[in-house]
C-alpha cells in the first residue's frame, strides 16, 4: 500500500524527545488533510509518536520499518 504524503521530516539525527517535538511543530503548521512522513531510527520515538497521534487530531495512516528506519505517515485531521 503506497501512501502519498505532502511533506517529509527526517529526524534520524535527533535523540528523544526531539523527534516528537519536531513532529508536533510541523503538524501544527500543516493544513487539515495533509500527510506528513516522519523518518526515524530511534526505537524510543515509536511509542512517543503513537501517543502524539492518539492524543491529537491526527490519524496514523501507516507505520513501517525498512532496514534500520521507521516510517510514520501521519495525517492531520
Amino acid at each position: 500500500m503506497n501512501i502519498t504524503y505532502d511533506l517529509i521530516l527526517d529526524v534520524t539525527q535527533d535523540d528523544c524527545p526531539v523527534p516528537t517535538i519536531k513532529t508536533k511543530e510541523v503538524l501544527d503548521t500543516l493544513t487539515s488533510g495533509y500527510t506528513l512522513k516522519v523518518v526515524t531510527n530511534k526505537e524510543g520515538t515509536i511509542n512517543n509518536l503513537r501517543t502524539l497521534v492518539k492524543n491529537n487530531a491526527y490519524e496514523l495512516l501507516k507505520e513501517s520499518k525498512s532496514d534500520d528506519l521507521f516510517n510514520f505517515y501521519i495525517k492531520k485531521l
